[in-house]
């Protein structure tokens, strides 16, 4: 009888990304392919997720952006964005400056909590493990879930070719 050693899978981190297991930290070339097919698939079924752009988000610079080679005319973004804790801030997307993207955007909690709200839809708290899409252009809401621990999203965009701004705030007459 033969053994296998189970490799747990991680989220990428840092600029080199990882290979998707624990072994050391590999090329990035090495789970490209991975995120153009999944990001090929989620174009595909419509999904669009959500990155934060709100003034107490932080995001790190992109860990990749590059040409989707099975959709010519599209660029792929992954980034990963951290969001502080709430403090004595609110805990509602009420009354917050909103944000959009130009892209399908596709948002995945790594860490923490947030709420999130996308128009004038209506709250919904997501956590470590959780994901939601948001589609071009659609006003989108979001904060914090916890006033101590602070939040982290990995964030894929896709994008027409060329498209450098990925978050832009409200135009006053959308923000609520």
């Amino acid at each position: 009888m033969t053994t296998r050693a189970t490799q747990i899978p991680v989220i990428p981190d840092g600029p080199q990304g990882r290979s998707g297991t624990q072994e050391p930290p590999h090329s990035l070339n090495t789970w490209v392919p991975a995120l153009r097919f999944a990001a090929a698939g989620m174009t595909g079924i419509g999904l669009a997720f959500g990155v934060v752009a709100a003034a107490q988000a932080q995001p790190r610079p992109p860990l990749l952006e590059e040409p989707v080679a099975i959709a010519p005319g599209f660029d792929a973004h992954m980034l990963v964005v951290n969001i502080p804790p709430a403090g004595n801030g609110p805990l509602t997307t009420a009354g917050q400056a909103g944000h959009r993207h130009p892209a399908s955007t596709y948002a995945y909690v790594s860490k923490g909590a947030v709420i999130s709200r996308l128009g004038d839809g209506p709250e919904k708290r997501f956590e470590a493990g959780q994901a939601w899409s948001e589609t071009p252009l659609q006003p989108h809401y979001i904060v914090n879930a916890s006033r101590t621990e602070p939040a982290q999203l990995v964030v894929v965009q896709i994008t027409k070719a060329g498209v450098k701004v990925l978050t832009e705030p409200l135009p006053k007459g959308l923000a609520k």
